[in-house]
């Protein structure tokens, strides 16, 4: 008899835990929670790259059965890159450095490349505050009722022109300003005469060695041109089915957002390199904005090193990325001077972020040329 009952108990248990949904989503898993959809009902969101190197986005309700699968309709854009590397010689006077002779070879082409590749704008993650005291997340992409109250889904991208092979970033910028004027870190190699020559050459990188055909010293100089890519000109708040409800102009990542007494306000980086807070109307119409500081991140670059300074006695984590939020470089910043070497990147614009337990607490954009 205690067998049977043994018996029937392991069936029955069997039974019960038959009834469990099968998960079978693919890649990391995000929360939705009620209070950011529409029928306070909390959702769950994979993202995944599908055979194609696409990422891909799933919701799923409470039984994980997809309720929409999407993918941004931004990324996989065919656009083109090319990068000409040039080299020349200068001599040096003397061994020291000493005061140059002038060029004595013109600019030679070292190098010339034409990349083929493909957008990748990705999904922005926002540090939402909500003013209800019952929700606060650091991980939301994807909200139903934060921007406005219809009943689409929607999230946070970044806005871009492809930039025409025959251009040169510096050339597009020019003709289409967007209301971010980018710090320009450029060349600071801790000695005036190689500075000095750096700067009047446009080189960004050089050998210093002794040539023995010349039997001097000389400084070979070395500079990328690049022609084509993407500009950033700001972050679009968009529906899954590709609608742009709202674009917020000259920011090109969010640092926070808000849910403060029925309005919705979101925060970025701006001009100047400012703290810019926007104010986005009933339905994410009329967006404006309502605030403008300027930061205090001190960052400079010497040689193919960035130097950050950082003023609070707090430890921070400081972060390079691309304008899509692709992460290059990521180190531990303590009180004082933190370096991070930016070698081998391509020239561009990029976010440079303090963190303090995953909230950003300063932003700076960079040129590096």
């Amino acid at each position: 008899m205690k067998k049977l009952m043994i018996t029937l108990f392991a069936l029955l248990s069997v039974t019960v835990y038959g009834q469990e949904p099968v998960l079978t989503y693919k890649g990391d898993l995000y929360f939705i929670p009620g209070s950011m959809t529409k029928a306070g009902e909390a959702f769950m969101m994979s993202a995944n790259y599908n055979e194609n190197s696409v990422r891909t986005y799933t919701i799923y309700d409470g039984d994980f059965k997809v309720v929409k699968s999407f993918t941004d309709p931004t990324i996989g854009i065919p656009y083109q890159l090319r990068e000409v590397r040039m080299s020349c010689i200068y001599e040096l006077e003397s061994e020291q450095g000493g005061t140059t002779r002038g060029v004595v070879t013109d600019w030679t082409v070292d190098e010339d490349q034409i990349l083929d590749l493909v957008t990748d704008t990705k999904i922005q993650r926002l540090e939402l505050y909500d003013d209800n005291n019952n929700y606060h997340s650091r991980s939301l992409y994807i909200s139903q009722t934060f921007f406005n109250t219809d009943d689409d889904f929607e999230y946070v991208r970044a806005r871009y022109d492809i930039i025409p092979i025959t251009t040169t970033y510096e050339e597009y910028a020019k003709e289409h300003p967007r209301g971010d004027n980018s710090i320009d870190i450029g060349m600071s190699w801790g000695d005036a005469k190689i500075d000095s020559i750096m700067k009047a050459t446009g080189a960004d990188s050089y050998d210093f060695y002794y040539d023995e055909a010349r039997g001097k010293n000389v400084l070979k100089l070395h500079k990328t041109i690049t022609y084509g890519g993407l500009y950033y000109t700001g972050l679009e708040i968009v529906s899954l089915d590709g609608t742009v409800k709202a674009f917020l102009p000259g920011i090109t990542s969010v640092s926070s957002a808000y849910k403060f007494r029925g309005k919705c306000y979101v925060r970025g980086y701006g001009k100047d390199n400012t703290n810019v807070l926007y104010l986005l109307g009933e339905n994410t119409t009329n967006v404006r904005e309502i605030s403008r500081q300027k930061a205090v991140l001190s960052i400079e670059r010497v040689g193919n090193n960035l130097i950050v300074n950082n003023t609070q006695n707090t430890d921070q984590t400081v972060v390079v990325s691309n304008m899509a939020g692709q992460i290059f470089r990521q180190a531990k910043a303590a009180q004082g001077k933190t370096i991070i070497s930016v070698n081998g990147l391509q020239g561009g614009v990029y976010n440079v972020t303090l963190f303090e337990h995953s909230t950003p607490v300063e932003s700076a954009k960079i040129i590096l040329k």
